[in-house]
């Protein structure tokens, strides 16, 4: 390497280089491949620092005494990065404010090439869950002794750039051609990177595809392996619940391999439970709580009766947190101490594998990539590809417009060609559905489940025997499924991927693959005919659109988040407004009839080239974007001609937004039960539904009568289970209900928040942060975020919010933990998948009881379904909902034998209101604490410290 490398790191008093001025400047010089000088300055300021930064960076004002101006900084920066191109993490930030710095100090700004490590590590550390510099430094084993220090930061950073040059160095020759082919003709900034690499005489020694590696088509990629399942070899093997219930036990395989383990009763209930129902053909509902150990409770029944009977056994669950902890964690332990040989296999929806032809695709058509995220995006393929043995999206930490590309390479029917593409015999969906068909145990989502259930059972291999975890989310994952929704940019996102531009989208790539030759003049005639249809639809479909979100926002009041949403009923249908729209919809539908004709007439026409597999991929390409227009029609045609509101609820969502029309349709069935009832329990031989928190008042009625299982419990095929946790909460948990707090309702929401300021700022010093904050509004969340954060910071407690500090719970998680002192607030997802335990959380704070909005159509029409036969549906449908989200949010605290903590619930309606008890009586039996506010800081501050 001859050319020298300043990596620069900057800290700064915000965000905009126009507005904030930089604190502080650290770089590192690399020349060789070695780092042989350091430099470092603050920068004078004319005023004190904002207190963020001061937080953030730990630097103050008396660090600024008789620190340089910045002309003088930026003098010595440049003296020292003379001649060197720069380096930076995130370098448009570092390069904005060093830019800007530059002008101001008299100085041209930087124009030469540079290499930003966020995005270069994106390229050649595909899979990394996060790419900020800490998780980088920690993952790549990096010292970084002082994040957020300039010089501390720019070390990192130069650490790391290096493993990446070297990285880069063993790239195969293909790819790093392929690279360079990307983005020669584009002012992509790392192009020279790449281009030298390429160039440099090692990789004239890398023309071989690495071990396992594959090039069709001169796109290099990995080979899947799968695992073929093997019966006729297998020993015969008894399959009974004792059997099943030996392997858990304290003289069982997993006891033997864990030194002091301890048996746990609850869980061998729950085994023996999971195989009667196995074995019986029986249906099985079974709540098993936290420290259970639930996942290994059904597993391993499964895995026996898989291999006792050759049946394969189907998994599902809701989250994929929960699925990944199944493959990488709990399936691995199981392969080392389960007594007989098993295949499992982890199945997602076909848009979860990337379609390498597609990838192959768009890589050859660098002419029609548009701007830097999308060569970007591509070359991360390259590298991806020949480290993947799953093609699975999820192992992409996809951000921003990146995520939009995947459309462009994921895998789906529509544009399959099936054993005609090159790539077919390692095609990653069609590899992994062969994986799943050869496997003892399917993992897979509720998502497919209901994608197999409405394709009649053509996604999953078949099976009789499902296993539902999480099953709490079942009735309204079967809402989302068995019903539809279409929205303005699922249909203009499908017009765009035909042709966004002259230059982009499939027709004008296959108008430039086909050239000016006259025996593609027929088929030339008919894309030029399909644009031209196409910017008619476009017209269509923005005059529906808008008319639909006028409709919305006239006719409905706006929530908290700024959206809109209107339930349709009989009324609304019969005013002028919607017999507007009605006749905007029939011109749209006319319109997209004639694209569909054109596309047939394509079809016929490039028939005869059909042995041109670039033409036939494209054209393969097309018509499955022509489906996609198709089926959005026929769901807006099932939406504008639904007339029986009690079986189907339609509503709109609409945002008042400029530009495009911000609204969706959506149409969901009134009563699930009934449906899951024929689709799914009369046609399996046994449906095991899992969950910690799926009871209500101890029992299970109300999920027997809102998933349809009352005929099955009336036939005998169906038997419930509730099994403890192991947990001590009479000793771990501490639960308060301060009784003279400000009631939820009767004031307004900011006398309230103003009277839970006060009292949760107090409760955070007592615990000394380590305390989550759960809301059931995003609104509410903000206005206590920002009167509480103050107040916090004077003791030294950061405060973190969703929506506000991040939107990632990931991220969010990670900063409370490594903060010794802080705070956390979180809404909607933070009530469950949330895991800190240990001395991370002691204290648990739950603002209002979680009912769901009263007024959300579907609960409106379940709640008119319940009156029109005479039942209290805020009894029978809200309240044992609130419940069981309820539970989901207690169940953050005590997540081990070793855990500690207080909950405060500050909704007084759990003691004043009757219904009340139902919640209480629904936990696991905690210590229960009702009295003053001022008792119960007193209550937790000595349970806390009796504790520690």
């Amino acid at each position: 390497m001859t050319v020298p490398y300043v990596v620069v790191d900057l800290e700064t008093t915000g965000f905009s280089a126009e507005r904030d001025s930089i604190v502080e400047i650290g770089a590192v010089r690399i020349e060789q491949g070695k780092i042989v000088d350091t430099w470092a300055t603050f920068v004078a300021q004319d005023k004190p620092l904002p207190a963020f930064c001061k937080e953030l960076t730990g630097i103050s004002d008396e660090d600024l005494a008789g620190a340089p101006a910045l002309e003088e900084a930026i003098n010595r920066f440049l003296q020292f990065a003379d001649g060197a191109d720069l380096v930076a993490h995130n370098a448009s930030f570092d390069l904005s404010f060093l830019n800007r710095a530059s002008e101001q100090s008299g100085y041209l700004p930087y124009a030469g090439t540079y290499v930003d490590t966020w995005e270069l590590s994106q390229i050649l550390l595909p899979r990394e869950p996060s790419y900020s510099l800490e998780s980088l430094a920690k993952s790549r084993g990096i010292v970084h002794g002082r994040p957020h220090r300039a010089l501390s930061d720019a070390l990192a950073t130069a650490e790391l750039f290096l493993q990446l040059l070297e990285k880069a160095r063993k790239l195969p020759l293909l790819v790093l051609q392929q690279i360079e082919q990307l983005t020669a003709a584009s002012d992509w900034p790392m192009r020279h990177f790449f281009a030298s690499l390429a160039n440099e005489p090692l990789q004239l020694t890398q023309t071989e595809p690495p071990d396992d590696c594959a090039v069709i088509q001169q796109l290099m990629h990995r080979l899947v392996r799968i695992p073929e399942r093997k019966l006729e070899e297998r020993e015969p093997v008894a399959f009974d619940s004792e059997i099943a219930a030996t392997i858990l036990s304290e003289n069982g395989p997993l006891a033997a391999k864990y030194p002091g383990y301890e048996e746990r009763p609850s869980q061998l209930q729950m085994v023996r439970a999971v195989a009667d129902a196995l074995a019986e053909g029986r249906h099985l509902i079974v709540e098993a709580g936290t420290g259970t150990g639930k996942s290994l409770a059904y597993l391993v029944p499964a895995i026996l009766h898989a291999a006792a009977t050759g049946e394969r056994v189907v998994v599902a669950t809701h989250t994929i947190n929960l699925q990944e902890q199944l493959k990488h964690r709990d399936l691995p332990l199981l392969q080392e101490i389960m007594p007989v040989p098993f295949t499992a296999s982890v199945l997602k929806g076909r848009n979860n594998y990337a379609c390498l032809r597609k990838v192959a695709t768009g890589i050859n058509s660098q002419g029609l990539i548009g701007d830097w995220n999308e060569r970007s995006f591509y070359v991360r393929m390259l590298t991806w590809l020949i480290e993947t043995e799953a093609g699975d999206r999820e192992e992409l930490n996809l951000q921003g417009a990146q995520a939009e590309y995947w459309n462009r390479v994921a895998s789906d029917s529509d544009s399959c060609i099936g054993k005609k593409c090159p790539w077919f015999r390692n095609c990653y969906y069609f590899r992994n559905r062969s994986a799943a068909e050869q496997a003892d145990v399917v993992i897979t989502n509720h998502s497919l489940i209901f994608a197999d259930i409405k394709s009649e059972h053509r996604v999953l291999p078949p099976y009789d025997r499902l296993i539902i975890d999480e099953a709490h989310h079942l009735e309204d994952e079967a809402t989302k499924h068995l019903g539809e929704d279409v929205n303005y940019f699922q249909v203009a996102g499908a017009f765009n991927r035909l042709v966004r531009d002259s230059r982009q989208g499939l027709l004008p790539q296959l108008r430039t693959t086909i050239g000016l030759h006259p025996q593609f003049a027929p088929m030339a005639n008919l894309l030029d005919q399909m644009a031209g249809k196409l910017a008619e639809l476009r017209h269509h479909l923005d005059e529906t659109f808008s008319l639909l979100q006028q409709f919305a926002l006239d006719l409905s009041e706006k929530s908290e988040a700024g959206r809109s949403t209107l339930r349709l009923r009989k009324e609304h249908l019969e005013l002028p407004a919607w017999q507007a729209i009605l006749s905007a919809y029939e011109n749209l539908q006319t319109e997209a009839a004639s694209l569909h004709n054109l596309m047939s007439k394509l079809e016929l026409t490039a028939s005869d080239f059909a042995d041109d597999h670039q033409i036939a991929g494209l054209i393969t390409d097309i018509g499955g974007q022509v489906q996609e227009i198709d089926r959005r029609m026929l769901t807006m045609a099932r939406f504008f001609r639904e007339t029986d509101p009690e079986s189907t609820v339609l509503w709109l969502e609409a945002e008042d937004k400029a530009g495009r029309p911000f609204v969706s349709l959506y149409m969901a069935p009134v009563h699930v039960g009934p449906l899951l009832q024929e689709k799914l329990f009369d046609k399996k031989d046994s449906v095991v539904l899992a969950s910690a928190t799926i009871a209500v008042n101890q029992g299970f009625s109300y999920i027997m009568e809102r998933l349809g299982l009352r005929r099955a419990e009336e036939e005998g095929r169906l038997r419930t289970l509730q099994v403890e946790s192991p947990f001590d909460y009479k000793h771990q948990a501490l639960l308060c209900i301060p009784t003279d707090v400000t009631p939820v309702k009767g004031v307004s929401e900011q006398v309230f928040v103003d009277s839970l300021c006060e009292s949760i700022t107090t409760l955070a010093r007592i615990s000394n942060g380590r305390m989550l904050v759960l809301f059931t509004s995003h609104r509410m969340l903000r206005d206590t975020y920002l009167k509480v954060k103050p107040k916090l910071a004077e003791h030294n407690i950061r405060v973190f919010a969703h929506g506000v500090d991040s939107s990632s719970r990931v991220r969010l998680v990670h900063q409370f933990k490594q903060e010794e002192r802080a705070v956390l607030f979180g809404a909607n997802s933070f009530w469950e998948g949330v895991d800190i335990p240990g001395d991370d959380l002691s204290c648990l704070v739950i603002v209002r009881l979680p009912f769901w909005p009263p007024n959300h159509p579907i609960a409106e029409a379940r709640t008119e379904a319940l009156e029109r036969q005479g039942r209290n549906p805020f009894m029978e449908y809200s309240v044992p909902q609130a419940i069981v989200r309820f539970k989901q949010g207690f169940g953050r605290l005590i997540r081990s034998k070793k855990d500690v903590g207080a909950i405060v619930v500050y909704d007084r309606r759990l003691v004043d209101a009757r219904y009340g008890r139902h919640f209480l009586q629904s936990l696991p039996n905690p210590w229960i604490y009702r009295g003053p506010e001022r008792e119960v800081l007193k209550l937790v501050y000595n349970w806390l410290k009796r504790e520690t």
